[in-house]
């Protein structure tokens, strides 16, 4: 092997040892290792996704015009046409390798889809997916913890006991009147679900669907 091909293959090798350090350490800190969600887990969310943006739609307060005063049914229908407009939000906090959020800006493109995820080798081969898959969507490298999710429309988690216990007072302050969250395997602690959708895979695994209270 001559020089050149020694100094490449160390670089190599110290690089592929920093990004397994690195994910190692990130799994440390967070208390667990980023897991890649199933196309069918992938499906079930999108699934509930699609059908809350419809419930949102007919339960959000601007849609329903519950007077007889000319002048405030023009400003009802102002603020449907300008609710209509705007961008949807979706967060998915922890997005790990990047699979439930981009299969999400795939399926669903009226909505924004936004990615939160602090660990370095998984936030960057999620961006560069999404890049070489041309689907238009933004991933943070950040804390979950301490996002703002008052934007949000729709939350998805898709993480473990203790983030979801954590999570549980955070969205409860954050979180606005009729946004949805939906929860994958795991329970939001002291909420209660307005649905739970059982899956079919081997594990049963059980997806939460919130309504944040008006």
């Amino acid at each position: 092997m001559d020089t050149g091909s020694l100094i490449i293959s160390t670089v190599l090798l110290v690089i592929a040892l920093l990004a397994v350090l690195s994910i190692v350490y990130y799994s440390w800190r967070n208390g667990i290792s980023p897991l890649p969600a199933s196309l069918l887990l992938r499906s079930k969310v999108a699934e509930e996704v699609l059908r809350l943006s419809k419930v949102q739609e007919l339960d959000h307060p601007l849609f329903k015009l519950e007077t007889d005063d000319p002048a405030q049914q023009y400003s009802i229908i102002q603020q449907h046409m300008e609710y209509q407009a705007r961008q949807k939000t979706i967060v998915e906090t922890g997005s790990g390798w990047g699979t439930l959020a981009i299969f999400l800006a795939k399926h669903i493109p009226n909505y924004h889809v936004i990615g939160i995820e602090n660990s370095v080798v998984p936030f960057w081969i999620s961006k560069w997916w999404a890049k070489f898959e041309k689907v238009p969507l933004t991933f943070i490298r950040g804390d979950m913890y301490q996002y703002p999710y008052e934007e949000a429309n729709i939350i998805v988690c898709y993480l473990f006991p203790g983030a979801m216990k954590q999570l549980s007072t955070i969205l409860r302050e954050r979180a606005v009147a009729y946004t949805y969250i939906i929860s994958v395997y795991f329970a939001l602690p002291d909420w209660t679900p307005e649905k739970i959708v059982q899956c079919v895979d081997i594990h049963r695994t059980k997806i939460y669907i919130y309504k944040v209270g008006v």
